[in-house]
């Protein structure tokens, strides 16, 4: 993770910088295992998206890989990502042509601020990962806006995380408590002490506040141990995303550059020993609209 290059003042609330092409590409990476990871677009519907579903929106689409994915699989559904980030848009928008995906579309747009959207007009309103760029005191007035847009009889699903996984790996383990207490500081999740994002408790009362019907949660366990299918993946998220993390660990004096390298590469030979082992826990929590 790397702050901004330019010294002009940015819109969007992300810990990252959303114009960074290497960050870009980790999503990439990391979208692609989540999807397999979670066993499909949609598991809580079994992966069988009712017909009556005829658009949906994901809300911080990045650079488009669920939102193609769902277009390929449902060609007479019109899919709409929207994301704040110039270039990950512009780069959807080449693979959507390219893929020859005409029911994928992909506009602009700041999810923190009021968003050009009538009423009722998505069937599915699906949002993924927002901890890290929604701030706790924008929570609430975020899914308001994002329940306005839904249809009655249509689902909000949201999917987090606490933490970046649980491993056996000590200098892995310091790094991701780094983290959260970075995100702590920061003004994201919603952790009383920064030891995780405190974000999965939260999804179900979101949803309650704001209306919504027949609550429910699925659970999902990615093994990204040592010889595992999501091993090598994980690794190369986790390699690309902390090196861009030191200046802002740097900027809440959460470490100095020495301590962090000694950590980073012992991050990396725990990390790629044979009795490594690691799990990411993530959270989908969906209701519908009466």
């Amino acid at each position: 993770m790397r702050e901004p290059s330019s010294q002009k003042k940015r819109e969007d609330m992300y810990v990252l910088d959303p114009e960074d092409m290497a960050e870009m590409l980790r999503l990439m990476r990391q979208d692609e295992l989540v999807n397999q990871g979670m066993r499909g677009l949609f598991p809580e519907l079994q992966n069988q998206l009712p017909s009556q579903y005829k658009r949906i929106i994901d809300m911080g689409c990045g650079p488009g890989n669920w939102v193609l994915n769902v277009a390929y699989e449902y060609p007479e559904v019109e899919v709409v990502g929207i994301d704040i980030s110039k270039l990950m848009i512009r780069y959807a928008q080449t693979q959507a042509r390219t893929e020859e995906r005409g029911n994928a579309l992909f506009v602009e747009g700041n999810l923190l601020k009021p968003l050009p959207i009538d009423d009722a007009s998505f069937d599915l309103v699906n949002a993924r990962f927002m901890t890290g760029f929604v701030l706790r005191k924008d929570w609430t007035a975020v899914v308001q806006e994002f329940f306005r847009i839904l249809r009655p009889g249509g689902m909000l699903r949201l999917t987090e995380i606490d933490t970046g996984g649980i491993s056996n790996s000590a200098a892995l383990e310091e790094i991701l408590s780094l983290t959260t207490r970075m995100m702590h500081q920061l003004g994201y999740g919603f952790s009383p002490n920064g030891h995780s994002f405190g974000m999965t408790p939260m999804l179900g009362k979101f949803l309650r506040d704001v209306g919504g019907q027949e609550i429910q949660h699925q659970a999902h366990a990615i093994d990204f141990s040592y010889g595992t299918e999501f091993h090598q993946s994980q690794y190369e998220d986790w390699r690309s995303g902390f090196l861009r993390l030191l200046p802002v660990l740097k900027k809440c004096g959460l470490t100095t550059d020495e301590a962090f390298t000694t950590l980073y590469e012992q991050m990396q030979q725990e990390m790629l020993a044979e009795d490594f082992r690691g799990i990411w826990y993530i959270l989908t929590a969906w209701g519908r609209k009466g």
